[in-house]
C-alpha cells in the first residue's frame, strides 16, 4: 500500500463526455476518480463509501443535485463531505448563496477552465477538517500508512493515539480506564499498591510491571495489546471526533508489536454497529473479492456462516444471493468494504487470485463439516418401507469383524483404555489439581471426544466399540465434575488437595464461574429471566468467554419477555455469532440449530445439530433437535404415502 494513498473523488455528472474529461484531468494529477451518471447512483456510492470530495452537477436525472446535497448534510457520516458544484443551468449569485448554506464554498459555472477546476478541488480538499467517528479515522490513517500521533477530541475529552504505519501502538488516556495499569488493577492482575508504584516510581512505564514481578515479558506484550484493542473498541461508541495529526518519520525496517487493526474493526462493528447500512443499495450488484482480500483476510477469525459467505464471493453472484440463508451481521462486510477487500459491479466480476504471493494457507476456509442429508425422495425403496423392514434387509457384520485398515485404531482404543485405568479426573486431562485451567480442560476434553467420537465407533465393532464407549463415559464424567464449581470443590476435598476450589472469594474468574453455574442451573429449570441475569453477570466479568456468551444468548432468546422484541432476538443471534467466533462449542451449535428450527429452516438446523454432536457426542439438546426433525419428516412421509396409495 502506498505511503500516501491518492484521494478519492466522485463525479456526479450526467454528461458522460464532460465527466470523462474531468476524470482524466484529475487522474493525471494523482487523484482516484469514480463517476456516477444520476443522483440515485451517486447517493448509493456515497452511502457505501464516502469519497474525499464530490463534484456535483445540480441538474441530475432520478435525484436532483440539491436534493442529493440535502440528504448528505442530514447524515453524520457525510455532513462534512466537501462538495464542488459544477452547473451550466443554475447561474448567478443567488444559487451560490443557496448552496453555501449547505456547506459548499466552490461553485463552478459551465463552461469552466481546467485550472479553475483543479484549484477548486485542491482548496476544498485542503480545507477539509480531519474529523469523524473513530472507525472512520482508523481506516483513513491505516490506508495512508500514517506514522505519528493523532490528537482526538470530543465532548471536552482528549485522547492521544500513536500509530506506526497506520497500526495503533499506544493510547493515552484510555477510553474506559485511565491507563494500562488501571485496567490491570480492575481485572485483579495487580494490586492498588503495585498500581501506585507503576504510576509514580515507574512513571507509567509498562516494563516496570515486569520489574515488580507482576507479569512476565511475553505476558506483558499480550496484555498490552488486549488492553489497547478493548479500549479502541469502546471508542467506537464515542461521538464523532476532531483530529489533529503530528506525523513523525520512522525507519523503513522498523518492526513493532501493534494492534491487529482488521480484527479491531471487526470487533468494533460487532459491539457498536453503525445505524446506517451501506449495503442496502448494493444487494442487487455483483460482489467479488479484490487483491486486498489476500492481504488482510488471514488477520480475521470468522465463524462458519461468515466463512461460507467468503466462499460465495466469486464475482458471479449478486450480494443478495451471497447472503441468502446465512445468519450473519454486517461487521465482516463493513471491514471488507473499509479495507477494499470486496468490490461491487453491475455485471459479473472476474474471480480474484492471490497473484504472486506464495500463499501457504487461508485460515478462514469453511470447515469440512458433514453436509445435511438431501431431502428424502420417493425413488428410494426406503421411503415406502418402515424402519424395521429396512433393518431386516441389512446384513450386519459379525461381531469380531473389522475393516482391514482399522487395526491401528483398535490398538489406540485399547491402549488409551488401559492408560486411563486408575487415573483421577485431573490426570485424565494431563493436569494436576494445583495447576488447573478451564481453557486446557475444554481443549483436551474436545480433543478426546473428537478422537473417540461417533466416527470412531462406526469403524469399530464388538469389544473395541465397547471400550471406546467406556472411554467417552469416563472422560465426560471427569469433565462434568471439573467444570462444575461445587462438584470440583467436593472432588478436591475427596482427593485431599491443598488447593480447594477455583480461587479465592474475590477472584474474578471464580466469581464468573459461580455466576455461570448458577445461570446453567436456571437454564435447566427454564427460569429464563434469572438465567439471563446470572449469565450476564458472568459475561460482564469475563466478556471473551465463548461458552458464557453462548449460554447468555440462549437465555435471552428463550426468555418469554423478549419473545415480542425483535431487537432482543437480534441481540441473541449477534451474541451467539460472537460466542462462536471465540469458541465453537457443542452447545453453541445446538442453540444455533434451534434458532434455525424455530425459523422453519430445517436443513440449516440439521447441519448445526450435526456439528454439535461432532464436538460433543452427548449433547442432549442437539439430539432432541435431530429427533424433532426426524419425527416431522416421518409424519410428512406417512401423509404423502397415504395420499398416494390411499
Amino acid at each position: 500500500m502506498e505511503e500516501n494513498r491518492p484521494q478519492r473523488i466522485l463525479i456526479a455528472e450526467d454528461n458522460s463526455t464532460l465527466a470523462e474529461s474531468m476524470a482524466q484531468l484529475l487522474a493525471r494529477r494523482g487523484y482516484r476518480v469514480e463517476t456516477a451518471g444520476d443522483g440515485v447512483r451517486a447517493l448509493g456510492r456515497i452511502a457505501a463509501e464516502p469519497p474525499d470530495l464530490l463534484l456535483l452537477d445540480l441538474r441530475l436525472p432520478k435525484l436532483h443535485g440539491v436534493e442529493l446535497l440535502k440528504k448528505l448534510r442530514q447524515s453524520g457520516k457525510t455532513r462534512a463531505l466537501p462538495v464542488v458544484i459544477v452547473s451550466g443551468v443554475y447561474r448567478g449569485e443567488k444559487y451560490r448563496q443557496a448552496v453555501a448554506k449547505l456547506g459548499v464554498s466552490h461553485y463552478l459555472e459551465k463552461p469552466f477552465r481546467a485550472e479553475a477546476l483543479l484549484k477548486a478541488v485542491s482548496r476544498s480538499l485542503q480545507s477539509t477538517p480531519a474529523s469523524g467517528p473513530l472507525p472512520q479515522l482508523l481506516v483513513r490513517y491505516f490506508r495512508q500508512r500514517f506514522s505519528g500521533r493523532l490528537q482526538l477530541s470530543c465532548d471536552g475529552r482528549q485522547f492521544f493515539l500513536d500509530l506506526i504505519r497506520g497500526r495503533p501502538v499506544g493510547l493515552s488516556p484510555g477510553v474506559t480506564h485511565a491507563d494500562f495499569g488501571a485496567w490491570l488493577q480492575h481485572r485483579g492482575r495487580i494490586s492498588a499498591e503495585e498500581y501506585a508504584w507503576y504510576r509514580h516510581a515507574g512513571q507509567g512505564c509498562h516494563t516496570s510491571l515486569v520489574e515488580l514481578g507482576c507479569l512476565e515479558y511475553p505476558e506483558l506484550l499480550q496484555e498490552k495489546l488486549t488492553w489497547l484493542s478493548s479500549e479502541l473498541v469502546a471508542g467506537f461508541a464515542l461521538p464523532p471526533l476532531s483530529c489533529r495529526t503530528d506525523p513523525f518519520r520512522i525507519p523503513d525496517n522498523l518492526q513493532v508489536v501493534a494492534v491487529n487493526l482488521p480484527r479491531l474493526l471487526y470487533e468494533g462493528y460487532h459491539h457498536h454497529p453503525p445505524a446506517e447500512d451501506p449495503f442496502v443499495t448494493r444487494l442487487d450488484r455483483y460482489a467479488g473479492l479484490t487483491d486486498a482480500y489476500f492481504r488482510y483476510i488471514n488477520f480475521l477469525r470468522l465463524n462458519e456462516e461468515e466463512k461460507r459467505l467468503l466462499a460465495r464471493l466469486t464475482g458471479d453472484r449478486r450480494l443478495r444471493e451471497c447472503l441468502a440463508g446465512l445468519d450473519i451481521g454486517r461487521a465482516l462486510l463493513r471491514v471488507m468494504n473499509d479495507l477494499e477487500m470486496i468490490t461491487f459491479a453491475d455485471s459479473p466480476l472476474p474471480a480474484a487470485t492471490a497473484g504472486d504471493r506464495p500463499l501457504r494457507e487461508l485460515f478462514n476456509q469453511p470447515d469440512d463439516e458433514i453436509e445435511p442429508p438431501a431431502d428424502d425422495r420417493l425413488e428410494s425403496f426406503g421411503d415406502i418401507l418402515d424402519d424395521d423392514a429396512v433393518g431386516e434387509l441389512e446384513t450386519p457384520a459379525s461381531e469380531g469383524e473389522q475393516p482391514a485398515g482399522d487395526n491401528y485404531l483398535a490398538e489406540e482404543v485399547r491402549r488409551t483404555h488401559a492408560e486411563l485405568k486408575g487415573k483421577n479426573y485431573y490426570e485424565i486431562f494431563g493436569m494436576r489439581s494445583g495447576e488447573f485451567s478451564f481453557d486446557l480442560l475444554r481443549e483436551r476434553y474436545f480433543a478426546l471426544t473428537r478422537k473417540f467420537g461417533p466416527e470412531t465407533l462406526m469403524q469399530l465393532g464388538g469389544e473395541d466399540a465397547t471400550l471406546a464407549e467406556e472411554i467417552l463415559a469416563q472422560v465426560s464424567t471427569a469433565y462434568n465434575t471439573l467444570s462444575d464449581v461445587v462438584k470440583k470443590e467436593n472432588y478436591d476435598q475427596m482427593l485431599g488437595s491443598d488447593r480447594i476450589g477455583l480461587g479465592e472469594e474475590g477472584d474474578d474468574r471464580f466469581q464468573a464461574q459461580v455466576q455461570f453455574q448458577s445461570g446453567k442451573t436456571f437454564l435447566e429449570m427454564e427460569e429464563w429471566e434469572e438465567a439471563e441475569k446470572a449469565l450476564q453477570d458472568a459475561c460482564n466479568i469475563d466478556p471473551d468467554n465463548g461458552v458464557y456468551l453462548a449460554n447468555l444468548a440462549w437465555a435471552i432468546y428463550r426468555n418469554p419477555q423478549n419473545r415480542q422484541s425483535r431487537a432482543m432476538r437480534d441481540k441473541a443471534r449477534q451474541l451467539l455469532a460472537r460466542a462462536m467466533v471465540l469458541e465453537k462449542s457443542g452447545e453453541a451449535f445446538a442453540y444455533k440449530g434451534w434458532m434455525h428450527l424455530d425459523a422453519g429452516q430445517e436443513s440449516l438446523a440439521e447441519a448445526e445439530f450435526t456439528k454439535a454432536l461432532k464436538r460433543d457426542p452427548r449433547q442432549l439438546l442437539a439430539r432432541k433437535g435431530l429427533r424433532a426433525i426426524r419425527e416431522k419428516r416421518e409424519q410428512e412421509k406417512k401423509g404423502l404415502f397415504r395420499r398416494m396409495f390411499g
